[in-house]
Protein backbone atom coordinates (compact mmCIF):
# COMPACT_ATOMS: atom_id res chain seq x y z
CA UNK A 1 0.00 0.00 0.00
CA UNK A 2 1.37 3.42 -0.99
CA UNK A 3 2.55 5.62 1.83
CA UNK A 4 0.38 8.61 2.68
CA UNK A 5 2.14 11.82 1.59
CA UNK A 6 3.59 13.90 4.43
CA UNK A 7 1.50 16.91 3.38
CA UNK A 8 -1.68 14.84 3.73
CA UNK A 9 -0.63 13.47 7.12
CA UNK A 10 0.11 16.97 8.40
CA UNK A 11 -3.10 18.40 6.96
CA UNK A 12 -5.11 15.60 8.49
CA UNK A 13 -3.41 15.95 11.85
CA UNK A 14 -3.72 19.73 12.15
CA UNK A 15 -7.50 19.46 12.21
CA UNK A 16 -7.29 17.89 15.63
CA UNK A 17 -5.75 21.12 16.95
CA UNK A 18 -9.34 22.37 17.27
CA UNK A 19 -10.23 19.57 19.68
CA UNK A 20 -7.14 20.37 21.75
CA UNK A 21 -8.24 24.00 21.91
CA UNK A 22 -11.68 22.95 23.11
CA UNK A 23 -10.30 20.49 25.64
CA UNK A 24 -7.96 23.04 27.22
CA UNK A 25 -10.48 25.89 27.08
CA UNK A 26 -13.18 23.77 28.69
CA UNK A 27 -11.30 21.66 31.24
CA UNK A 28 -8.67 24.16 32.39
CA UNK A 29 -10.34 27.56 31.96
CA UNK A 30 -14.12 27.35 31.49
CA UNK A 31 -14.97 25.50 34.69
CA UNK A 32 -12.65 27.77 36.75
CA UNK A 33 -14.11 30.87 35.06
CA UNK A 34 -17.73 30.06 35.78
CA UNK A 35 -17.02 28.63 39.24
CA UNK A 36 -14.30 30.81 40.77
CA UNK A 37 -14.70 34.07 38.78
CA UNK A 38 -18.43 34.30 38.02
CA UNK A 39 -19.52 32.48 41.18
CA UNK A 40 -21.51 29.59 39.70
CA UNK A 41 -21.58 26.68 42.14
CA UNK A 42 -19.37 23.70 41.37
CA UNK A 43 -22.39 21.39 41.17
CA UNK A 44 -24.21 23.65 38.68
CA UNK A 45 -21.08 24.14 36.56
CA UNK A 46 -20.54 20.38 36.54
CA UNK A 47 -24.21 19.75 35.74
CA UNK A 48 -24.02 22.10 32.73
CA UNK A 49 -21.04 20.11 31.46
CA UNK A 50 -22.87 16.82 31.99
CA UNK A 51 -26.08 17.94 30.26
CA UNK A 52 -24.09 19.21 27.27
CA UNK A 53 -22.49 15.77 27.09
CA UNK A 54 -25.92 14.13 26.94
CA UNK A 55 -26.74 16.22 23.86
CA UNK A 56 -23.53 14.84 22.32
CA UNK A 57 -24.85 11.35 22.94
CA UNK A 58 -27.55 12.11 20.34
CA UNK A 59 -25.76 14.40 17.89
CA UNK A 60 -22.46 12.50 17.58
CA UNK A 61 -24.01 9.28 16.22
CA UNK A 62 -26.38 11.34 14.07
CA UNK A 63 -23.54 13.21 12.38
CA UNK A 64 -21.49 10.02 12.15
CA UNK A 65 -24.21 8.10 10.35
CA UNK A 66 -25.12 11.04 8.11
CA UNK A 67 -21.49 11.31 7.01
CA UNK A 68 -21.33 7.53 6.43
CA UNK A 69 -24.21 7.75 3.95
CA UNK A 70 -23.70 11.21 2.47
CA UNK A 71 -23.11 11.30 -1.28
CA UNK A 72 -21.71 14.37 -3.04
CA UNK A 73 -19.02 15.41 -5.49
CA UNK A 74 -17.00 16.51 -2.45
CA UNK A 75 -17.11 13.12 -0.74
CA UNK A 76 -18.98 12.14 2.39
CA UNK A 77 -16.75 13.62 5.13
CA UNK A 78 -15.51 17.02 3.93
CA UNK A 79 -18.88 18.84 3.61
CA UNK A 80 -19.59 18.22 7.30
CA UNK A 81 -16.07 19.20 8.34
CA UNK A 82 -16.38 22.47 6.45
CA UNK A 83 -19.82 23.22 7.88
CA UNK A 84 -18.55 23.16 11.48
CA UNK A 85 -15.39 25.21 11.04
CA UNK A 86 -16.40 28.88 11.28
CA UNK A 87 -19.45 28.44 13.60
CA UNK A 88 -17.16 26.65 16.08
CA UNK A 89 -15.06 29.78 16.51
CA UNK A 90 -18.10 32.01 16.95
CA UNK A 91 -19.68 29.68 19.53
CA UNK A 92 -16.61 29.43 21.74
CA UNK A 93 -16.21 33.25 21.76
CA UNK A 94 -19.82 33.69 22.88
CA UNK A 95 -19.39 31.08 25.61
CA UNK A 96 -16.59 33.11 27.19
CA UNK A 97 -18.54 36.39 26.86
CA UNK A 98 -21.65 36.13 29.06
CA UNK A 99 -23.57 39.31 29.95
CA UNK A 100 -22.73 40.92 33.28
CA UNK A 101 -24.64 40.35 36.51
CA UNK A 102 -26.47 37.18 35.55
CA UNK A 103 -28.28 35.22 38.25
CA UNK A 104 -27.18 31.69 39.10
CA UNK A 105 -29.97 30.26 36.94
CA UNK A 106 -29.20 32.56 33.99
CA UNK A 107 -25.47 31.91 34.31
CA UNK A 108 -26.11 28.17 34.32
CA UNK A 109 -28.31 28.52 31.21
CA UNK A 110 -25.64 30.59 29.39
CA UNK A 111 -22.94 28.05 30.20
CA UNK A 112 -25.16 25.15 29.17
CA UNK A 113 -26.31 26.74 25.91
CA UNK A 114 -22.81 27.86 25.00
CA UNK A 115 -21.27 24.48 25.77
CA UNK A 116 -23.91 22.71 23.67
CA UNK A 117 -23.28 25.07 20.74
CA UNK A 118 -19.52 24.59 20.86
CA UNK A 119 -19.87 20.82 21.11
CA UNK A 120 -22.35 20.63 18.24
CA UNK A 121 -20.13 22.65 15.91
CA UNK A 122 -17.12 20.58 16.92
CA UNK A 123 -19.11 17.38 16.27
CA UNK A 124 -19.78 18.44 12.66
CA UNK A 125 -16.02 18.52 12.10
CA UNK A 126 -14.69 16.06 14.65
CA UNK A 127 -16.67 12.87 13.97
CA UNK A 128 -16.17 12.92 10.15
CA UNK A 129 -12.52 13.85 10.73
CA UNK A 130 -11.95 10.82 12.94
CA UNK A 131 -13.64 8.64 10.34
CA UNK A 132 -11.48 10.13 7.59
CA UNK A 133 -8.35 8.81 9.33
CA UNK A 134 -9.61 5.22 9.20
CA UNK A 135 -10.15 5.64 5.45
CA UNK A 136 -6.77 7.23 4.72
CA UNK A 137 -4.76 4.47 6.46
CA UNK A 138 -5.83 0.82 6.31
CA UNK A 139 -2.80 -1.22 7.46
CA UNK A 140 -2.20 -2.38 11.04
CA UNK A 141 0.87 -0.25 11.85
CA UNK A 142 0.24 2.58 9.38
CA UNK A 143 -2.82 3.55 11.39
CA UNK A 144 -0.79 3.97 14.55
CA UNK A 145 1.55 6.31 12.67
CA UNK A 146 -1.24 8.45 11.16
CA UNK A 147 -3.11 8.64 14.44
CA UNK A 148 0.15 9.82 16.00
CA UNK A 149 -0.09 12.96 13.83
CA UNK A 150 -3.65 13.56 14.92
CA UNK A 151 -2.91 13.10 18.60
CA UNK A 152 0.23 15.26 18.30
CA UNK A 153 -1.82 18.20 17.06
CA UNK A 154 -4.56 17.62 19.64
CA UNK A 155 -2.05 17.98 22.44
CA UNK A 156 -0.33 20.83 20.61
CA UNK A 157 -3.70 22.61 20.77
CA UNK A 158 -3.88 21.92 24.50
CA UNK A 159 -0.31 23.19 24.92
CA UNK A 160 -0.72 26.42 22.94
CA UNK A 161 -4.09 27.25 24.50
CA UNK A 162 -2.82 26.66 28.03
CA UNK A 163 0.52 28.44 27.69
CA UNK A 164 -0.87 31.45 25.80
CA UNK A 165 -3.81 31.63 28.17
CA UNK A 166 -1.76 31.66 31.34
CA UNK A 167 1.05 33.89 30.06
CA UNK A 168 -0.73 36.33 27.72
CA UNK A 169 -4.35 36.59 28.88
CA UNK A 170 -4.09 35.85 32.59
CA UNK A 171 -0.74 37.20 33.83
CA UNK A 172 -0.54 38.37 37.47
CA UNK A 173 -1.04 42.08 38.10
CA UNK A 174 -1.22 44.42 41.06
CA UNK A 175 -5.01 44.24 41.09
CA UNK A 176 -5.10 40.50 40.32
CA UNK A 177 -2.11 38.62 41.80
CA UNK A 178 -3.91 35.53 40.49
CA UNK A 179 -4.55 36.58 36.89
CA UNK A 180 -7.10 33.80 36.46
CA UNK A 181 -9.50 35.87 38.58
CA UNK A 182 -9.49 38.80 36.11
CA UNK A 183 -12.96 38.59 34.55
CA UNK A 184 -12.18 41.13 31.81
CA UNK A 185 -9.58 38.84 30.20
CA UNK A 186 -11.90 35.96 29.33
CA UNK A 187 -13.70 37.37 26.23
CA UNK A 188 -10.34 38.01 24.54
CA UNK A 189 -9.23 34.52 25.46
CA UNK A 190 -12.43 33.12 23.92
CA UNK A 191 -11.77 35.05 20.70
CA UNK A 192 -8.24 33.64 20.53
CA UNK A 193 -9.50 30.08 21.02
CA UNK A 194 -12.20 30.50 18.40
CA UNK A 195 -9.85 31.87 15.76
CA UNK A 196 -7.23 29.18 16.34
CA UNK A 197 -9.76 26.34 16.30
CA UNK A 198 -11.56 27.49 13.17
CA UNK A 199 -8.30 28.11 11.32
CA UNK A 200 -7.06 24.59 12.10
CA UNK A 201 -10.31 23.08 10.81
CA UNK A 202 -10.15 25.02 7.55
CA UNK A 203 -6.51 24.07 6.99
CA UNK A 204 -7.36 20.39 7.47
CA UNK A 205 -10.27 20.53 5.04
CA UNK A 206 -8.17 22.26 2.39
CA UNK A 207 -5.13 20.01 2.84
CA UNK A 208 -7.03 16.70 2.62
CA UNK A 209 -9.39 17.77 -0.17
CA UNK A 210 -7.27 16.12 -2.87
CA UNK A 211 -7.73 12.71 -1.21
CA UNK A 212 -11.51 12.72 -1.75
CA UNK A 213 -11.49 10.59 -4.98
CA UNK A 214 -9.51 7.86 -3.19
CA UNK A 215 -11.78 7.56 -0.16
CA UNK A 216 -14.39 4.89 0.48
CA UNK A 217 -17.82 5.44 -1.07
CA UNK A 218 -21.00 4.96 0.96
CA UNK A 219 -22.64 1.57 0.69
CA UNK A 220 -26.42 1.95 0.69
CA UNK A 221 -28.43 -1.27 1.04
CA UNK A 222 -31.88 0.25 1.45
CA UNK A 223 -32.32 -1.29 4.90
CA UNK A 224 -30.75 1.54 6.87
CA UNK A 225 -32.60 3.14 9.77
CA UNK A 226 -33.11 6.89 9.83
CA UNK A 227 -30.01 8.89 10.78
CA UNK A 228 -32.10 11.04 13.12
CA UNK A 229 -32.31 8.07 15.46
CA UNK A 230 -28.69 7.10 14.91
CA UNK A 231 -27.92 7.26 18.64
CA UNK A 232 -29.81 3.98 18.90
CA UNK A 233 -27.34 2.54 16.40
CA UNK A 234 -24.54 3.04 18.90
CA UNK A 235 -25.92 0.10 20.81
CA UNK A 236 -25.43 -1.95 17.65
CA UNK A 237 -21.72 -1.09 17.60
CA UNK A 238 -21.44 -2.35 21.17
CA UNK A 239 -22.45 -5.85 20.03
CA UNK A 240 -18.92 -6.20 18.63
CA UNK A 241 -16.79 -7.56 21.49
CA UNK A 242 -13.61 -5.77 20.49
CA UNK A 243 -15.30 -2.38 20.17
CA UNK A 244 -17.27 -2.77 23.39
CA UNK A 245 -14.03 -3.22 25.32
CA UNK A 246 -12.45 -0.20 23.64
CA UNK A 247 -15.51 1.98 24.25
CA UNK A 248 -15.48 1.15 27.97
CA UNK A 249 -11.73 1.78 28.20
CA UNK A 250 -11.92 5.13 26.41
CA UNK A 251 -14.94 6.22 28.45
CA UNK A 252 -13.33 5.46 31.79
CA UNK A 253 -9.90 6.79 30.88
CA UNK A 254 -11.29 10.02 29.40
CA UNK A 255 -13.55 10.65 32.38
CA UNK A 256 -10.65 10.24 34.79
CA UNK A 257 -8.46 12.44 32.60
CA UNK A 258 -11.22 15.06 32.67
CA UNK A 259 -11.40 15.01 36.47
CA UNK A 260 -7.61 15.36 36.63
CA UNK A 261 -7.54 18.18 34.06
CA UNK A 262 -10.35 20.10 35.77
CA UNK A 263 -8.64 19.84 39.14
CA UNK A 264 -5.18 20.60 37.74
CA UNK A 265 -5.33 24.36 38.25
CA UNK A 266 -6.71 23.87 41.76
CA UNK A 267 -3.98 21.38 42.68
CA UNK A 268 -1.19 23.50 41.20
CA UNK A 269 -2.39 26.62 43.00
CA UNK A 270 -3.52 25.32 46.38
CA UNK A 271 -1.66 22.02 46.96
CA UNK A 272 1.70 22.76 45.33
CA UNK A 273 1.38 26.53 46.00
CA UNK A 274 2.69 27.49 42.57
CA UNK A 275 2.55 31.14 41.58
CA UNK A 276 0.52 32.19 38.50
CA UNK A 277 3.74 32.47 36.51
CA UNK A 278 4.41 28.77 37.09
CA UNK A 279 1.13 27.66 35.52
CA UNK A 280 2.12 28.40 31.92
CA UNK A 281 5.37 26.52 32.40
CA UNK A 282 3.60 23.59 34.01
CA UNK A 283 1.08 23.40 31.17
CA UNK A 284 3.97 23.21 28.69
CA UNK A 285 5.05 19.86 30.16
CA UNK A 286 2.69 18.29 27.60
CA UNK A 287 5.34 19.21 25.01
CA UNK A 288 7.41 16.29 26.33
CA UNK A 289 4.47 13.99 25.75
CA UNK A 290 3.65 15.06 22.20
CA UNK A 291 7.32 14.85 21.24
CA UNK A 292 7.83 11.23 22.22
CA UNK A 293 4.37 9.62 22.53
CA UNK A 294 4.03 8.46 18.93
CA UNK A 295 7.45 6.78 19.01
CA UNK A 296 6.58 5.07 22.28
CA UNK A 297 3.20 3.88 20.95
CA UNK A 298 4.68 2.48 17.75
CA UNK A 299 7.67 0.93 19.52
CA UNK A 300 5.64 -0.76 22.26
CA UNK A 301 2.95 -2.05 19.86
CA UNK A 302 5.58 -3.47 17.51
CA UNK A 303 7.35 -5.30 20.32
CA UNK A 304 4.50 -6.34 22.62
CA UNK A 305 1.35 -6.04 20.48
CA UNK A 306 -1.19 -3.34 21.20
CA UNK A 307 -3.03 -4.83 24.18
CA UNK A 308 0.08 -5.39 26.27
CA UNK A 309 1.39 -1.98 25.20
CA UNK A 310 -1.77 -0.44 26.67
CA UNK A 311 -1.04 -1.95 30.09
CA UNK A 312 2.49 -0.62 30.08
CA UNK A 313 1.32 2.85 29.12
CA UNK A 314 -1.44 3.32 31.68
CA UNK A 315 0.49 1.86 34.64
CA UNK A 316 3.67 3.79 33.89
CA UNK A 317 1.77 7.00 33.14
CA UNK A 318 -0.27 6.74 36.33
CA UNK A 319 2.80 6.13 38.49
CA UNK A 320 4.48 9.32 37.27
CA UNK A 321 1.31 11.46 37.07
CA UNK A 322 0.33 11.10 40.69
CA UNK A 323 3.75 10.82 42.34
CA UNK A 324 3.78 14.56 43.32
CA UNK A 325 0.68 14.09 45.47
CA UNK A 326 2.31 11.09 47.13
CA UNK A 327 5.40 13.19 47.83
CA UNK A 328 3.14 15.91 49.24
CA UNK A 329 1.69 13.50 51.81
CA UNK A 330 5.23 12.39 52.69
CA UNK A 331 6.16 15.99 53.44
CA UNK A 332 8.89 16.09 50.80
CA UNK A 333 7.45 18.95 48.74
CA UNK A 334 7.30 21.19 51.79
CA UNK A 335 11.06 20.84 52.32
CA UNK A 336 12.22 22.01 48.87
CA UNK A 337 12.24 25.44 47.27
CA UNK A 338 9.83 26.46 44.52
CA UNK A 339 12.37 26.01 41.73
CA UNK A 340 13.13 22.39 42.60
CA UNK A 341 9.46 21.63 43.28
CA UNK A 342 8.47 23.05 39.90
CA UNK A 343 11.22 21.10 38.12
CA UNK A 344 10.09 17.87 39.77
CA UNK A 345 6.38 18.32 39.01
CA UNK A 346 7.11 19.48 35.47
CA UNK A 347 9.34 16.47 34.78
CA UNK A 348 7.02 13.77 36.11
CA UNK A 349 4.02 15.38 34.41
CA UNK A 350 5.90 15.38 31.12
CA UNK A 351 6.87 11.73 31.45
CA UNK A 352 3.32 10.74 32.37
CA UNK A 353 2.01 12.58 29.30
CA UNK A 354 4.26 10.47 27.06
CA UNK A 355 2.54 7.29 28.20
CA UNK A 356 -0.99 8.67 28.49
CA UNK A 357 -0.87 10.13 24.96
CA UNK A 358 0.61 6.86 23.67
CA UNK A 359 -2.30 5.08 25.38
CA UNK A 360 -4.82 7.13 23.37
CA UNK A 361 -2.90 6.59 20.12
CA UNK A 362 -3.02 2.84 20.66
CA UNK A 363 -6.73 2.87 21.53
CA UNK A 364 -7.60 4.73 18.34
CA UNK A 365 -5.46 2.39 16.26
CA UNK A 366 -7.21 -0.60 17.82
CA UNK A 367 -10.60 1.00 17.15
CA UNK A 368 -9.81 1.22 13.42
CA UNK A 369 -8.91 -2.49 13.51
CA UNK A 370 -12.32 -3.22 15.05
CA UNK A 371 -14.04 -1.36 12.22
CA UNK A 372 -12.35 -3.77 9.80
CA UNK A 373 -13.87 -6.65 11.76
CA UNK A 374 -17.28 -4.98 11.48
CA UNK A 375 -16.81 -4.66 7.72
CA UNK A 376 -16.05 -8.37 7.48
CA UNK A 377 -19.17 -9.23 9.46
CA UNK A 378 -21.60 -6.77 7.87
CA UNK A 379 -20.16 -6.02 4.42
CA UNK A 380 -19.95 -2.22 4.80
CA UNK A 381 -17.77 0.38 6.44
CA UNK A 382 -19.41 2.59 9.05
CA UNK A 383 -16.48 4.56 10.44
CA UNK A 384 -18.76 7.47 11.27
CA UNK A 385 -20.99 5.44 13.56
CA UNK A 386 -18.08 3.85 15.41
CA UNK A 387 -16.13 7.08 15.76
CA UNK A 388 -19.28 8.85 16.93
CA UNK A 389 -19.37 6.41 19.83
CA UNK A 390 -15.66 7.01 20.38
CA UNK A 391 -16.20 10.76 20.18
CA UNK A 392 -18.88 10.57 22.86
CA UNK A 393 -16.61 8.53 25.12
CA UNK A 394 -13.77 11.03 24.68
CA UNK A 395 -15.98 14.06 25.28
CA UNK A 396 -16.84 12.54 28.65
CA UNK A 397 -13.47 13.93 29.68
CA UNK A 398 -15.14 17.31 30.12
CA UNK A 399 -18.77 16.29 30.72
CA UNK A 400 -18.50 13.52 33.29
CA UNK A 401 -15.05 14.68 34.40
CA UNK A 402 -16.16 18.22 35.21
CA UNK A 403 -19.38 16.96 36.78
CA UNK A 404 -17.50 14.65 39.15
CA UNK A 405 -14.86 17.30 39.87
CA UNK A 406 -17.57 19.87 40.63
CA UNK A 407 -19.37 17.51 42.99
CA UNK A 408 -16.05 16.74 44.69
CA UNK A 409 -15.21 20.43 45.19
CA UNK A 410 -18.64 21.06 46.72
CA UNK A 411 -18.33 18.04 49.01
CA UNK A 412 -15.02 19.28 50.44
CA UNK A 413 -16.55 22.78 50.61
CA UNK A 414 -13.76 24.34 48.63
CA UNK A 415 -14.08 28.15 48.84
CA UNK A 416 -14.56 30.44 45.81
CA UNK A 417 -12.22 33.29 44.76
CA UNK A 418 -9.73 31.83 47.20
CA UNK A 419 -6.00 32.35 47.64
CA UNK A 420 -3.67 29.63 49.00
CA UNK A 421 -3.52 31.53 52.32
CA UNK A 422 -7.29 31.52 52.86
CA UNK A 423 -8.09 27.89 52.02
CA UNK A 424 -8.42 25.65 55.10
CA UNK A 425 -5.70 23.03 55.46
CA UNK A 426 -8.35 20.32 55.67
CA UNK A 427 -9.75 21.29 52.28
CA UNK A 428 -6.28 21.21 50.70
CA UNK A 429 -5.60 17.74 52.13
CA UNK A 430 -8.93 16.46 50.80
CA UNK A 431 -8.15 17.98 47.40
CA UNK A 432 -4.78 16.23 47.37
CA UNK A 433 -6.40 12.88 48.26
CA UNK A 434 -9.03 13.25 45.53
CA UNK A 435 -6.55 14.28 42.84
CA UNK A 436 -3.87 11.76 43.84
CA UNK A 437 -4.44 8.31 45.36
CA UNK A 438 -8.13 8.11 44.41
CA UNK A 439 -7.55 8.92 40.73
CA UNK A 440 -4.46 6.68 40.56
CA UNK A 441 -6.50 3.71 41.71
CA UNK A 442 -9.12 4.24 39.00
CA UNK A 443 -6.55 4.86 36.27
CA UNK A 444 -4.88 1.53 36.99
CA UNK A 445 -8.30 -0.13 37.04
CA UNK A 446 -8.63 0.65 33.33
CA UNK A 447 -6.11 -2.16 32.77
CA UNK A 448 -8.76 -4.67 33.81
CA UNK A 449 -11.01 -3.39 31.04
CA UNK A 450 -8.46 -3.27 28.23
CA UNK A 451 -7.19 -6.77 29.08
CA UNK A 452 -10.44 -8.13 27.64
CA UNK A 453 -9.66 -6.82 24.13
CA UNK A 454 -9.68 -9.90 21.83
CA UNK A 455 -7.90 -8.57 18.71
CA UNK A 456 -4.29 -9.46 17.85
CA UNK A 457 -2.07 -8.68 14.87
CA UNK A 458 -2.57 -12.22 13.55
CA UNK A 459 -6.35 -11.92 13.85
CA UNK A 460 -6.28 -8.57 12.03
CA UNK A 461 -4.23 -10.05 9.17
CA UNK A 462 -6.80 -12.81 8.88
CA UNK A 463 -9.66 -10.26 8.75
CA UNK A 464 -7.98 -8.15 6.07
CA UNK A 465 -7.20 -11.25 4.02
CA UNK A 466 -10.85 -12.33 4.07
CA UNK A 467 -12.00 -8.82 3.11
CA UNK A 468 -9.55 -8.72 0.19
CA UNK A 469 -10.66 -12.16 -0.96
CA UNK A 470 -14.32 -11.20 -0.84
CA UNK A 471 -13.72 -8.02 -2.86
CA UNK A 472 -12.01 -9.85 -5.74
CA UNK A 473 -14.11 -9.77 -8.93
CA UNK A 474 -14.14 -13.53 -9.29
CA UNK A 475 -15.37 -13.90 -5.74
CA UNK A 476 -18.22 -11.44 -6.34
CA UNK A 477 -19.29 -13.33 -9.44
Amino acid sequence: MAAIPLSTRLSYGVGQLSDGVKQSAFSTFLFFYYNQVLGLSGSLAGSAALLALLVDAITDPMVGQLSDRFQSRWGRRHPFMLAGAVPFGIAIFILFSPPADLSQAALFAWMLGGAISVRLMLTLFYVPHLSLGAELAKDYYGRTSLIGYRVFFAYAGILVTSVVGFSLFFPPSEMYPNGMLNKASYPGFGLFCGMMGSTAMLLSVAGTWRSIPELSKPVITGNESTAWLAFIGVFRTLKLDSFRVLFAAILMFSTLAGVSQTLMIYVATYVFEFKPGHLAGLASSVLIGITFASWVAQGLSARFDKKRALRICVITGGFFAFSPQILYFGGFLGQVDDALKFTLVFSVNGISQIFFIAYMILLDSMLSDSIDEHQLNCGKREEGLFFAARSFATKASYGLGSFLAGIGLDIIEFPKSATPETVPVEAIIKLAILSGPVLLFFFIATVLISNRYPMSEARHREIMGKIAQREKPEFKD
